[in-house]
């Protein structure tokens, strides 16, 4: 015979159980700094739907838009390092910034652990229904801009991102004045430019290919080193005759600084799992990304590297930003 005492025992040892579980289960945050829609959550949503989790976790998108990805930095740098607050960035954020603005609120080497690269992706400069059908070439649009240069504008992800500097660069090469538009993400403008709110915009191409396609907006060129197989009759910027513009955007895995070596260890392996899989290479490779995870430790020889290397281009262009 049950008694009652015996059995309300064993209803709370029962409802203990998956109240334990719950309580050992984490939500793991992928911070970004741009709007939904754009690169950054793309990269950031295949993690957090794919990597495997402790405890029963889950992995969430969370979008810290403004100040050109800064505002997100600030978010994971201050997060307890516990593994659950994580930072997915496009590198400029980490390589650029350092010489574009004056006053940065943190250091990428000493406040953040990188935990592994995740895809990499060449930028594209884009016109919508503002410029003429005529204008077909990356050296008709700059003509065009001389002409125009009430209407000679591009949007960007933000102040001092590479396509910022991208657009500047441009400009300087094709003597014109170009005016920036900073957004609060690639996507954002790009809406814009095809909506004939601005002329253009520099964007990475993952941002662009679908709308491309669809015909809502015209690709002049590409910054990789070879055209894209997604866009096969856009010329790369080598091309159209501004070779020094071949680049690509990597987006990388980060942690606050103090997060131990195991949990980075630990999440570096799940990450490079989640992205070996044949539906995230998939899922990229019809953006035009390509997958690039390393080793911490590689990725953290990268991050230094391209450091190194912005570092005089930028400071050459007396390029800076007083923000």
């Amino acid at each position: 015979m049950i008694h009652r005492r015996h059995f309300i025992a064993a209803a709370g040892s029962a409802l203990a159980v998956p109240l334990l579980q719950a309580q050992q289960a984490r939500t793991t945050r992928f911070v970004i700094g741009f709007a939904p829609g754009g690169a950054a959550d793309v990269v950031a949503r295949l993690l957090a739907t794919r990597m495997r989790f402790e405890a029963g976790g889950n992995g969430i998108v969370d979008s810290k838009a403004g100040a050109g990805g800064r505002i997100a930095v600030d978010a994971v740098k201050t997060a307890e390092a516990d593994g659950t607050t994580l930072l997915v960035t496009p590198g400029s954020i980490m390589t650029i910034y350092p010489f574009v603005y004056s006053k940065l609120s943190y250091d990428p080497v000493k406040d953040f652990k990188p935990v592994t690269p995740l895809a990499s992706v060449p930028y594209s400069l884009n016109v919508g229904p503002m410029v003429p059908a005529s204008v077909k070439t990356m050296k008709d649009f700059a003509a065009w801009a001389k002409a125009n240069p009430d209407k000679a504008s591009y949007g960007s992800p933000g102040n001092g991102t590479t396509p910022h500097y991208v657009g500047v660069m441009f400009a300087k090469e094709a003597g014109f004045s170009y005016v920036h538009a900073p957004y609060k993400g690639g996507a954002p403008a790009l809406l814009d430019v095809m909506g004939g709110q601005i002329a253009s915009s520099v964007n990475v191409v993952s941002e662009v290919v679908p709308s491309a396609l669809a015909g809502k907006v015209r690709v002049l060129a590409v910054s990789s080193a070879q055209r894209l197989p997604q866009l096969p009759e856009v010329p790369t910027f080598a091309e159209a005759g501004f070779g020094d513009l071949q680049s690509q955007e990597w987006f990388g895995l980060f942690a606050p600084a103090a997060t131990p070596a195991a949990t980075v260890k630990r999440l570096q392996a799940s990450a490079v799992e989640a992205y070996a899989t044949a539906e995230v290479k998939q899922a990229l490779d019809k953006l035009a990304f390509s997958v690039n995870t390393s080793s911490s430790e590689d990725f953290a020889s990268l991050l230094r590297r391209d450091l190194d290397r912005w570092g005089p281009v930028v400071k050459a262009t007396g390029f800076k930003i007083e923000d």
